[in-house]
């Protein structure tokens, strides 16, 4: 059971108006994050990840119509996926870092050079005044992340920070979570589609699939033990190579429109072990320890 929850979210609902109907994007989606710990989301694209990481960082666009969540005492900062297009091409690194530290004085640019330098960016007197053109994928990356730690975070959202890296700077990247986790006992909340990333960085793992949360467990007893059958499969998949076209495997079928999800269980049209009543009732969440699934059937 959680013992120190940094954040209770509780049947998280985010719409958007489609057609002249509101629509769920993310439907009544309850968890907590601990004070510590690095939790991860993980699902394809299109199932609500990312709307759940604005919600909490109060970034979700003017049209959307979502329940309140959390106390605005909560200090949220969130890295997003692509560097290049959340800095700003003109202005110098040094002076966009600079603008998240709240109580600015004299010492403000010793602050600054201080958090590039705990971010890994190498002299940082001379990086201070160089644009975002200027640094490589990773490095830009580690701004954001110097950008997100001036605001002094309780709770850090990495919307798929390593997407747009290789292989070498995604390991760079999650070693840096890592150390930021431990060192300044800041919460993680990690979004990914990638589960090997997930595997080596969380200590506990939400599924989820068309705007719900099907799974939720510890990393081990989720890799060792998964119960929904989307999970499995993500799993299965996520452990098989490139085919003869260069191409990663993925889950037959696609991801349902939130204006168009199905009745029922909503991974019942690709399930492989679905049955008539799969697509009559929702299913119930089932809790075993601190394990929990939304699927009678496994």
């Amino acid at each position: 059971m959680p013992h120190d929850i940094l954040l209770d979210v509780q049947e998280l609902t985010i719409q958007y108006n489609f057609e002249g109907s509101l629509v769920p994007v993310v439907d009544q989606v309850s968890f907590f994050i601990n004070r510590g710990e690095i939790l991860a989301l993980v699902g394809e694209s299109g199932c609500g990840k990312t709307q759940v990481a604005l919600a909490l960082a109060g970034l979700l666009p003017k049209s959307a119509q979502s329940n309140k969540i959390y106390s605005t005492n909560l200090r949220t900062a969130m890295i997003f996926q692509d560097p290049m297009n959340a800095l700003n091409p003109l202005l110098k690194v040094g002076s966009q870092i600079k603008e998240g530290i709240r109580n600015k004085s004299k010492r403000t640019k010793s602050e600054v050079l201080n958090l590039l330098n705990l971010v890994g960016i190498d002299n940082p007197e001379e990086r201070y005044n160089q644009y975002p053109h200027e640094f490589s994928g990773g490095m830009r990356q580690r701004v954001l992340i110097a950008i997100a730690l001036a605001l002094k975070p309780q709770l850090l959202i990495a919307d798929e920070p390593t997407t747009a890296l290789d292989v070498t700077i995604q390991d760079q990247i999650l070693l840096l979570l890592k150390k930021i986790n431990t060192d300044q006992n800041v919460s993680i909340l990690f979004i990914s589609h990638d589960l090997s990333l997930v595997k080596r960085i969380s200590q506990r793992v939400m599924v989820m699939y068309a705007g719900k949360i099907v799974e939720n467990a510890p990393v081990k007893e989720l890799f060792n033990n998964p119960k929904h059958p989307y999970t499995k499969a993500l799993i299965k998949i996520s452990k098989m190579n490139r085919n003869e076209e260069g191409q990663f495997p993925s889950i037959s079928g696609i991801v349902p429109s939130p204006a168009d999800y199905p009745t029922g269980c909503r991974f019942h049209p690709r399930c492989v072990i679905a049955i008539n009543e799969c697509n009559q009732k929702e299913p119930v969440i089932i809790v075993s320890d601190n394990h929990s699934w939304a699927c009678p059937y496994t």
